[in-house]
């Protein structure tokens, strides 16, 4: 089937090519994502106000993002099943306010733990839903700039989310955290009004044959229709299951750098280890929301595979810095600088993913796209990062997670891809 522009399609104002819903939804990316990695980056701070060790934060961090995957799986289908993806995405932007707000009032570790686990719950809920709604209302010519544009915005988000906390750790050494978590909630809050005000899905309507027959019958078309996914959507998404075995958490890259013996990094002292963490992210995210739109764009113009291979090799080339640069400062910018390239691919690689799915199965194959990498991180950081780093060092960590990366290569050439970018299964 082809994604083509439908008659809902046409209905939508459009803006560079983009329908409005694109935009409304990219906005909204942008506040949660300054919300989130506000968060992300305190809590490379809650050792000075918990009893845990900076290990275990890493594995907690990379575990609930592995949970955050797994629960994109559920709302993904459900999406499908009721032909509704914007209820799903006010759920979860509900969840991620409420969350924040937890944490800015948790006084034990236990609740951080449940605060974490509660807000990706609230990001599964609307990530699978939020793809497919992308998917649903643009054409299939802009499919890459429209992913493209809602990583920008996300990734702007977290460059400025970044770079406010970058700048409240310089000149402020005794800043209140909670004030931090509640400031992220209110982003998270902003989110949900934009979507609930500015985002109109498109109707979704069953076969006349399929209007009035029950609810269990109606499940049975569904799962019927389950098997149109074709062999190229399960090549990709075991090519996916590899390469997300690279996705280490950000906590990894920072304590690594911070073990280092250096006086500076970046320009600024690593004895302020807020400061610190916070100038590695925002370096990270500002490349990665300069180049998210190009990549996209990259990928509407050529074969989709082209840009999903060039993230790899950035993926590669991290960290292989990471891993073969002896702890030289020089060679760690560079790991840090390729590792935010290739998260700027990953517009390119969800139009890639979209391209191989029915177009009304989109948010189950998102879904299930999303439970495999999900599966895969959980794998990578609790079991090989995590391990490999305690037991033999961190460099070996790094050049470990090479090796599934390398298998997801091998895999790319033998998904087959029509010429351009309009090819759905």
């Amino acid at each position: 089937m082809m994604n083509s522009v439908s008659s809902d399609q046409k209905t939508y104002r459009f803006l560079w090519g983009i329908p409005a819903p694109v935009w409304f939804l990219s906005i909204g990316m942008f506040c949660l994502n300054l919300s989130s990695v506000m968060v992300f980056i305190c809590m490379t701070l809650l050792t000075k106000m918990f009893s845990v060790r900076t290990s275990q934060l890493g594995s907690l961090e990379g575990v609930v993002d592995g949970f955050s995957l797994l629960m994109r799986a559920f709302s993904g289908l459900l999406s499908d099943f009721v032909r509704k993806r914007k209820r799903f995405l006010l759920l979860g932007y509900a969840i991620c306010f409420f969350a924040r707000f937890l944490l800015a009032i948790a006084k034990v570790f236990d609740v951080v733990v449940f605060s974490r686990l509660l807000e990706k719950v609230g990001n599964g809920m609307q990530a699978s839903p939020r793809e497919a709604l992308i998917g649903d209302v643009t054409p299939s010519t802009s499919l890459g700039r429209a992913y493209g544009l809602n990583k920008t915005f996300g990734m702007l988000g977290s460059s400025l989310g970044s770079l406010l906390l970058l700048g409240l750790f310089y000149w402020n050494e005794h800043f209140d955290l909670r004030k931090i978590f509640l400031f992220a909630a209110l982003m998270a809050g902003v989110s949900f009004f934009l979507l609930w005000v500015g985002v109109k899905e498109p109707p979704f309507s069953y076969p006349p044959h399929q209007a009035s027959v029950l609810l269990s019958q109606r499940f049975q078309v569904f799962l019927g229709e389950l098997k149109e996914f074709s062999k190229d959507f399960w090549k990709a998404t075991t090519m996916c299951f590899f390469l997300k075995m690279g996705y280490f958490s950000g906590i990894f890259m920072v304590t690594y750098v911070m073990a280092q013996q250096f006086q500076t990094f970046l320009g600024f002292s690593t004895s302020n280890k807020p400061l610190m963490s916070a100038a590695v992210l925002s370096l990270q995210n500002c490349l990665c929301a300069l180049f998210s739109y190009p990549g996209g764009y990259l990928s509407d113009l050529k074969d989709r595979r082209l840009t999903v291979f060039l993230g790899m090799i950035c993926l590669l080339s991290s960290m292989l810095s990471f891993g073969l640069g002896k702890g030289s400062a020089f060679w760690m910018v560079i790991g840090i600088i390729f590792y935010g390239l290739q998260y700027s691919m990953q517009g390119a690689l969800m139009a890639f993913m979209s391209c191989t799915m029915p177009v009304r199965l989109q948010g189950t194959g998102f879904g299930l796209f999303f439970i495999t990498s999900g599966i895969s991180m959980i794998l990578s950081n609790l079991f090989i990062m995590n391990t490999v780093w305690d037991i033999y060092s961190p460099s070996t960590a790094f050049l470990v997670v090479c090796v599934p990366v390398t298998i997801a290569l091998i895999i790319l050439p033998f998904i087959k891809m029509s010429k351009g970018a309009d090819k759905v299964a």
